[in-house]
C-alpha cells in the first residue's frame, strides 16, 4: 500500500536546520539511542559513544577503541574515532576518555557554542567543563525531530514488527491444553530470536484463563499455570532489533472459546475505526476517549483500564501516547501503536495491537505500507 503523502525533510536536515536557527558551531549527542537515531550505528553491549554533527550534515562518531572496526562498517557516520585503549572493563571512567577525545576534535574544539543531548548521566556536563565557549541543550529538540519517523526507521520499526507477529504465530499455534505461560512465553522469544540471528530485547505480557483479566505486567507475569481446553490467551509480545521496537498484542484460544472469540471480534472492528482516526491533527485524547465510548458501549459490565496506544520507534513507548490527558495534534509520518482491550475481573480478557503510520487518509498499517516497498515522495 502506497503512502502518499509527502515526507518532511530527512532529520539530519531538520536538525541542521535547528542548529542553524540556535547559531551553534556543532552537536554533540551521546547515548545508544542518539547515535542509532542520527547514523543508524547500533550495537549489543555497545560501551559509551558519542557523535558530532557539524551545521554542514558531516557527521564524527566516537566509539571504545575496540569497537571502531565495527563502527565504521555498519554506521553513517563520515568518520570514525576509538577512544581509550585495548581491552574492556579495565577503565572503569570510560566517559573521562570520551571526553578527552571529543574535546581533541578541531570542530569542537573551535565551536563556540555547543548544542548537547545526552542519555548518558553528566556526559553534557562533562564536555562543558572540558572545552571552551557555550552548550545549548539540544534534548527538546531532538525530541521533536523523534516524533516523526524516516522511510529508513520505518524499515527498522517493521523488521522488529514482523518478528512480533513471528512470535504471536508461535503463541497461537503452541497454545493447547497442557502447555504453561511461561512455555509459550519462552517459545516466542526464542522463535523470534533465531529468525532474527542475533540477540534481540524482548517484552512480553503472556496471560492465560482468567489471568487474562489482570491485563498485563507486572500485575501477572508468565508463570507456571497450565492452559485448560477454551483458555483464552493474551499475548502482547515487544521486541527490538537493531535498535528499533515492534510491538503487536493478540489474544488467541486454546481451542475454541466463542466468548473470547467474540470480544476479539468487537475489539478488531474498534481498532479499524481507530485507524480511521490517525489522521493530522486528530489528538491521542480524542481517539482515546472514542475508544473508550465504544468499548463501553460494546462492553457494558467490561473494564478498559489501560492507555489506547502510543508511538514507538527507539523506545517501546514514546509520544504521543491515546491517553486523556495527550493533546499533542497527531502528524504526517508518525508511528502509532493502538490497542484496544476489554477485561472481565475473574473471568477473561482480549486484547488486539497493530502499529500503524499516521497520514492524511487515516493510519496506514505497517506491514501493508512496507511489504509493498513503495512509499511517497
Amino acid at each position: 500500500m502506497t503512502i502518499a503523502t509527502p515526507r518532511p525533510p530527512h532529520r539530519l536536515e531538520r536538525l541542521r536546520a535547528w542548529m542553524q536557527d540556535e547559531r551553534v558551531g556543532c552537536a554533540v549527542v551521546f547515548g545508544a539511542d542518539n547515535i542509532n537515531h542520527l547514523c543508524g550505528y547500533w550495537r549489543y553491549y555497545g560501551g559509551p559513544s558519542a557523535l558530532v554533527v557539524s551545521p554542514d550534515g558531516t557527521s564524527t562518531l566516537a566509539v571504545m577503541l575496540d569497537e571502531a572496526p565495527i563502527a565504521r562498517e555498519f554506521s553513517s557516520a563520515h568518520d570514525v574515532v576509538g577512544f581509550g585503549s585495548r581491552g574492556f572493563g579495565i577503565n572503569l571512567d570510560p566517559v573521562a576518555d570520551l571526553i578527552g577525545a571529543l574535546a581533541a576534535l578541531p570542530l569542537v574544539a573551535g565551536a563556540g557554542r555547543i548544542a548537547v543531548a545526552s542519555e548518558i548521566p553528566g556526559a553534557g556536563t562533562r564536555l562543558a567543563e572540558a572545552v571552551p565557549g557555550a552548550t545549548v541543550d539540544a534534548t527538546g529538540a531532538l525530541h521533536q525531530i523523534r516524533l516523526i519517523k524516516d522511510w529508513d526507521e520505518l524499515e527498522k520499526i517493521h523488521e522488529s514488527y514482523e518478528l512480533c507477529w513471528l512470535a504471536q504465530g508461535i503463541v497461537g499455534t503452541s497454545s493447547v491444553g497442557g502447555t504453561t505461560e511461561i512455555e509459550l512465553f519462552t517459545a516466542a522469544q526464542a522463535g523470534a530470536q533465531i529468525a532474527a540471528g542475533e540477540p534481540i530485547e524482548f517484552l512480553c505480557d503472556l496471560l492465560s484463563g482468567p489471568n487474562t483479566a489482570k491485563v498485563c505486567c507486572p500485575i501477572h507475569v508468565a508463570g507456571r499455570r497450565v492452559l485448560m481446553p477454551s483458555d483464552p490467551v493474551v499475548a502482547d509480545i515487544v521486541v527490538r532489533t537493531h535498535g528499533y521496537w515492534g510491538d503487536s498484542a493478540e489474544t488467541h484460544v486454546a481451542g475454541a472459546n466463542a466468548e473470547a472469540e467474540a470480544a476479539r471480534a468487537a475489539l478488531l472492528e474498534i481498532l479499524e475505526l481507530a485507524r480511521q482516526e490517525l489522521v493530522p491533527g486528530a489528538t491521542g485524547a480524542g481517539v482515546f476517549a472514542n475508544m473508550h465510548d465504544r468499548i463501553t458501549a460494546a462492553f457494558p459490565d467490561g473494564e478498559f483500564p489501560h492507555h489506547g496506544g502510543h508511538a514507538l520507534g527507539l523506545t517501546s513507548f514514546e509520544d504521543p501516547h491515546l491517553i486523556p490527558s495527550d493533546t499533542t495534534p497527531l502528524e504526517p509520518w508518525m508511528v502509532l501503536a493502538v490497542e484496544p482491550g476489554v477485561y472481565f475481573p475473574d473471568r477473561f480478557g482480549a486484547r488486539v495491537e497493530n502499529v500503524f503510520v499516521v497520514t492524511p487518509e487515516g493510519g496506514v498499517e505497517l506491514r501493508a505500507a512496507l511489504n509493498g516497498a513503495q512509499h511517497g515522495s
